[in-house]
């Protein structure tokens, strides 16, 4: 028997190989999914550098989006405070914004787990508010107003607060009522902090978010305490089974009565939604309540209506700085 010899051109090699190749491209495995949002770098042209950038999440488009320091403030302060107030009232907020940013990159406050690892995100109920130029000049319309906010911010550039050499917690608010608030009074887990102590502020009633006028019906106000107290009970007259039981010592709600219950004046705060703990009862009926807030917010750090009117009375930003922080130092990043 004659044995023959095959010999395989390359061409029949070529054939032998695609289906292989084909198989082990379905048989590799599937890339696991990143969670963790893509991080892109941007920059304003205008820009000149300030020698530290900052990570920002922003929830709404699930990015990280890195950032000169100064040019993402400039975006803070835009969202923080109204352009009209005074400039240096507006390098107040900046410095405060920058503190506030830079400790949180430091590791000093806050959770950057729940940021992705950035070191803060755009939600204004969790960190800073902020807003791009586009969305500031649709609202606003006025591109003068956007570059008095970037003057603030530039001519403060990496200017922080600290207490005893330690980046501070800087918060602020926007309406005092007239007084601020010691920080254990809201946050009674943060105990005692010295430069957030409770300080007599300037005449902030002519702002717009000074007082605050709201109408309940009693059967609204026992569904919500209902709601959260499932035993509580109560009588059928508001006035009979409504009332404050004590003050914090800026003169806002600590406690109150509702029925059986009683709750800390910044529970029914947020119960209710009210601007403040600074509040009065009063009963139109016997199925009515008037809540009447004074201020705005939680009242703790800074008063950004109280800045501008001690920005029109004179007062620079850094001023105004040791007014509402208590023994505090306004310095460079990295002295």
């Amino acid at each position: 028997m004659v044995k023959r010899k095959y010999r395989l051109k390359i061409e029949d090699i070529v054939l032998l190989l695609i289906p292989l190749v084909f198989l082990l491209l379905l048989l590799k495995p599937a890339k696991e999914e990143v969670k963790t949002p893509p991080v892109r770098e941007t920059r304003d042209e205008d820009y000149t550098g300030a020698g530290v950038s900052i990570r920002v999440y922003q929830p709404r488009n699930s990015v990280i989006v890195e950032y000169d320091m100064e040019e993402y403030l400039v975006g803070v302060v835009a969202a923080e405070m109204p352009p009209e107030f005074e400039l240096e009232a507006l390098k107040a907020q900046a410095v405060a914004a920058r503190t506030y940013a830079y400790g949180r990159m430091k590791g000093l406050y806050g959770n950057p787990s729940s940021h992705y690892g950035a070191a803060v995100c755009t939600d204004s109920t969790h960190c800073q508010a902020w807003i791009t130029r586009e969305r500031f000049l649709e609202v606003y319309g006025d591109e003068e107003e956007w570059e008095k906010i970037r003057k603030a911010v530039y001519e403060t550039k990496n200017k922080i607060i600290t207490y005893e050499d330690t980046v501070i917690n800087p918060l602020y608010h926007s309406n005092s009522g007239g007084v601020t608030e010691d920080v254990e009074a809201v946050w009674a887990v943060s105990g005692e902090v010295p430069y957030l102590k409770s300080v007599y502020s300037p005449d902030e009633s002519s702002y717009s978010d000074y007082e605050k006028r709201m109408l309940f019906s009693w059967d609204e106000i026992k569904s919500k305490v209902k709601n959260k107290y499932p035993d509580a009970s109560f009588k059928s007259d508001a006035s009979l089974d409504m009332e404050i039981l004590s003050y914090t010592t800026s003169g806002r709600v600590m406690t109150l009565r509702i029925g059986s219950v009683t709750l800390a004046g910044t529970e029914l705060r947020e119960l209710l939604g009210l601007r403040s703990t600074n509040f009065a009862l009063y009963f139109p009926s016997s199925e009515s309540v008037e809540i009447v807030t004074e201020g705005y917010g939680h009242g703790v750090g800074m008063s950004q209506c109280g800045a501008d009117a001690l920005a029109k009375e004179g007062y620079t930003y850094s001023e105004i700085l040791e007014y509402y922080y208590t023994g505090i130092n306004v310095g460079e990043i990295g002295e």
